[in-house]
This record gives structure tokens, sequence and C-alpha cells, in this order.
């Protein structure tokens, strides 16, 4: 079994390059709230026969230290980018000098990440402890790691030796469903915002659309709520010499970075993405956006936008859009939150007071679309714990302390005394270590001590986000317009089988590379809409879409009987 795996894994690092990626750093996204604890055990009772979760024995609190002798754990995870602008491992975190003391546990980091290396580690056969990861990207997918026992089965292990993270799930049983496999079965830690009193996982949207209100308020415009308004405050901020400086050429309206993420959300107003998704009109039936309907009218407005000048010409070869917000040179875009709405809002008022940079409302489009593009519980990422490890019981206690309501606080706002304090009974991050004398944003000079801004696998306490990015009216603001969106078009979680998910990976590999390249050249006008619309729809067709589509489907209606 584990040779067909290395065939399957050696094929996929042929073809790693060309495949799409549509999942980025973090992903929390709305979500229906927890029924009952109660209604997950019956559920998963259901679903999982004799190992269910409900029947399961929770453990008890772990003792500390975890061991009397030390104990080395290796760790494959993603390096978060504002923790690598100031330091080389997450052994310099403070919060993790701090749990090595407490658990007496020491961490082998490894953050040399990347699809390739990914793909590399799991063919070889030479695994680490544990692995933080988009673990549905492997060959065959999550059934296969358990399959060809790269990865453990964690459902009667958890409940005895990760008891909180345990106990989350039981009490969000939504989120329990979808972090699981379709029979029950537990293998990851994920990361989640919580409220710890109520036990509840919180959402917050993190990406959206966003613009210069200073330069609507120049022209006494009013915020755009639709794709008709946002193309004519586009063409205005085309037609006038936003920036001051005297040329009237160099404004770009609306910047784009490589990739699809940005114009992704734009997509969205035309009910649709650029992946599969939920029919909106037919719920319950997966389709593939880039060859609806929808989709052509998403391009034919892109085209328009590109045709008058009013994008960038060089965005699908462009790193990065933020730039073009700094300089003064574009005055809407979509990026996330944290790194792109806040950060560039408090860069500009350092620049001169009167910039103001905000969010948008999430835009409707001419057939009434206001469409969600991102999953629901579509975190990318979780930690599983590989056949490698000798010290399971270990490295589940170590893993679960981020979940205890002790291991929330302190992995979520660094120690006590030294980066956040308590006042008025709400923990509260100090000053001092947001401001730096090295140059470092607020974002990375914090990251030196705590863990509440990045994706890593613990319960986040909200009360970050309520003081980091909920403490200004134009940050409440964000989430308001933002959680505009609807959800008609997203899609759970779904887990596909060995084969479906073999299937699946072979032809969407060719077909995210072909979709992508033609998308690109409809919106630039290689490509006429008119007259090779059809014959590229059949194209995709021919390249087995409607197999890839079956595939997914089927994934998905199990879900739907978990």
């Amino acid at each position: 079994m584990k040779k067909r795996l290395i065939a399957l894994l050696m094929c996929a690092l042929m073809l790693i390059g060309s495949m799409a990626c549509s999942s980025g750093e973090t992903s929390q996204n709305d979500s229906s709230q927890a029924e009952t604890s109660q209604a997950q055990e019956q559920s998963t009772a259901d679903s999982a026969g004799d190992t269910s979760q409900a029947e399961a024995e929770v453990g008890g609190e772990a003792t500390y230290p975890l061991s009397d002798e030390p104990v080395q754990l290796s760790y494959y995870i993603r390096i978060n980018g504002a923790m690598s602008a100031t330091m080389e491992t997450y052994a310099d975190v403070e919060f993790f000098k701090y749990l090595e003391e407490l658990t007496n546990v020491q961490i082998q980091w490894d953050h040399n990440t990347s699809d390739e290396t990914f793909s590399m580690m799991i063919a070889s056969g030479e695994y680490p402890d544990m692995i933080n990861w988009n673990l549905g990207t492997a060959a065959g997918g999550v059934p296969a790691l358990l399959e060809d026992e790269v990865i453990r089965d964690l459902t009667e292990l958890m409940p005895q030796y990760a008891p909180a993270y345990y106990e989350w799930m039981q009490a969000n049983p939504e989120e329990n469903k979808a972090f699981m496999l379709d029979d029950g079965t537990l293998y990851q830690f994920v990361n989640f915002n919580s409220n710890v009193e109520t036990k509840d996982i919180v959402y917050f949207k993190i990406k959206g659309p966003q613009i210069r209100q200073d330069w609507l308020d120049q022209l006494g415009l009013d915020m755009p709520t639709t794709t008709d308004e946002l193309y004519d405050v586009l063409v205005a901020f085309r037609d006038n010499d936003m920036n001051g400086n005297g040329d009237t050429t160099d404004e770009i309206p609306f910047a784009i970075g490589k990739g699809t993420t940005q114009l992704g959300v734009i997509a969205g107003s035309f009910g649709t993405r650029i992946d599969m998704h939920n029919d909106p009109e037919n719920p319950g039936t997966v389709v593939y956006g880039p060859i609806t309907d929808n989709f052509r009218k998403f391009l034919e407005y892109m085209n328009k936008l590109y045709t008058e000048g009013l994008i960038n010409s060089d965005f699908a070869v462009q790193d990065s859009s933020m730039s073009f917000i700094t300089q003064g040179r574009a005055g809407f875009t979509v990026d996330s939150m944290g790194s792109g709405l806040i950060a560039n809002h408090d860069n500009l008022k350092l620049e001169n007071e009167e910039y103001n940079y905000v969010s948008v409302p999430w835009l409707i489009g001419p057939d009434g679309y206001q469409c969600n593009v991102d999953d629901n519980n579509a975190n990318p990422r979780g930690t599983a714990v590989t056949t490698a490890c000798e010290n399971v019981e270990i490295a589940l206690r170590w893993l679960d302390y981020a979940y205890t309501d002790e291991g929330s606080l302190l992995s979520t706002f660094g120690i006590e005394g030294e980066s956040f304090e308590w006042v008025d009974g709400y923990p509260t991050i100090m000053d001092e270590v947001k401001t730096n004398d090295s140059g470092w944003s607020e974002e990375q000079s914090i990251s030196r001590w705590m863990l509440g801004s990045i994706n890593y696998p613990n319960a986040r306490d909200y009360r970050f986000y309520e003081q980091m990015n909920l403490n200004e009216p134009y940050k409440v603001e964000i989430q308001d317009n933002w959680n505009l969106a609807t959800e008609d078009i997203t899609l759970p979680p779904v887990v596909m089988n060995t084969e479906e998910n073999s299937t699946y990976s072979s032809l969407m590999a060719d077909i995210s590379t072909y979709v992508e390249a033609a998308y690109n050249e409809f919106i630039i006008g290689e490509r006429s809409l008119e007259t090779d619309w059809d014959a590229y729809v059949q194209s995709v067709i021919d390249m087995g879409i409607e197999e890839a589509i079956a595939c997914k489907q089927a994934a998905y209606d199990r879900y739907q009987q978990r």
C-alpha cells in the first residue's frame, strides 16, 4: 500500500508546479453556531459506530512536566511571515520558551515548508513526529495518509490524551463535523477563535474589499455598494489626479496582484468563484465555477475594467498590490484585514492624518449576488501526529495544552506580566511589546511573544481580536461590511476518499493550470468572450471536469450524511 502512495506522490511532484492552491494563511469564516454537545454525541455515534466519540471516556488534566526527563519532538510547520521577519524559528517565541520549561518537551522545529518539501517528506517514508499542513493536498488525501500509516488515527486517543481539544469539538458539533472524516475519524488539531467562558467558536471575516475613503471624499462620492457603483468610482479615480502629484496617468484605480485570491472576491458578486462551489440556484449541487454563465459575466466585468485602464496591466505577474496603496497610486483593492487593511490604514495615517483607508461593504453584483467565496470551517491546515512518533501520549498532551483555558490565554497573549496584564479582569496586551526601536511593525513586535495573530493550532482567545482588530470604529466596521456576504456558494470541507482524491488531483492539476491561463487571457482580451468562450468550456469538459465534479459531489453528499 505504501508503494501505491509513493507512486502517487511522485506523480504529484511532477505536477506540483502547476497545481492551484485555493487556500490562504487563515480562513475564519461565518458559520452557524453549535447546537449542543448532546446533539453532537448523537450525530457522532450514528456515524462512528462502536468507536463513537459519544462513548469515549474523557481523560483528566495533564500533570506538568509531562516527563521527568527531557523529551524531544520534531514538528514540521510553516513559520508565520510576521515571525520570520524578526526570528528564525518558533523556539524564539516567548510562549514556546515558557511551554518548553513547563512541559520538559523540546521541539525541533522544521520550517523548511513548501508543497515540494511536504510531498518529498511523505514520499520518503521518514516523517517528523508532528506535521502541520493542508493534509488534504497529499496524494490520495487524508484517507491515504491514514491507510498508508503516515499519520495516526486519533479517534480513541484524543479523548484520553487531548481532552481539552476534544471538549471544544464536543461543544461545537458543526466544527467537529467539519474537521473529521466521514466515518467520524479524528486525526488533526486545528486553529480557531474561542470564547473560553461559553466554549463557543467565534468567527471573524479576514479578507475583503477596501478603499481610500479620502479619495471618495475628495470627489464627493458615496461608498460603492455594487459592482456597477464600483465601476463608476474607479473611473472617477482614473480621471482625476487623486494623489495630487500633477501626473494624471499614474493612478491605478483597482490594484491587483497575481493569482486568483483578490479577483475571486469580485467573482463572488457574480455568484461564482474560481473553483468548485455550491450552485446558488440549485443548492446541494456542486458546479465548477469557471465554466458557468456567472463566471462568464464576471470575466466580462473584469475585461471591461482592464480595457478601460481601471486595473494594473501587470496584474498577472505583480507579486503584491499593496505597494500601490502605500505609494498613493491605488484607491481600491481586495486584501486581508490585519496585514492589509489595518496595516495600510495605520501607515497612511502616519504619512498624513487626512488619509483614510477603510473597508467596503461586500459588493452586490448585477444579478443580486453577494457571495462569500471562502468555504465555512475550511481552515486548510491542521496538525497530525505521525506514525514515526514514539511519544504519542506526550505529543498529544503537548498539543492539547494550547486548548486548555490557561494554554489558550498564554498562547494567545504570551507571558503574564511580560507581554500582557489583567486590567479590570481583561487580558490586555502591554504597550511596550507593541512598540520597538527596530523598525518592526506592531504585528511583528507582538509576535515575538504570542501567537494571537497567526494560524497556529490553538484555541485563540477572541479577546485578542477585540483589542487588536476591533478596538477602533473603522475596525468594527470591517466586520459589519464583510459579514454582508452570503453563504450561497460555499461548501463544507468535504473529504474525498483515496480513489476520488487521486482522480480529482490528477484531473485538476491540468485543468487548473489551463483555466488560470485562460482566465487571464479573457481579462486582457487575448481570448474573446464572444467567439472563444464555448470552445474554452468544451476544452475543460474534454479534460475531464465532469468526472472531477462527480468526485467532489460524492464527497459532499457523504458530508451531508455525517
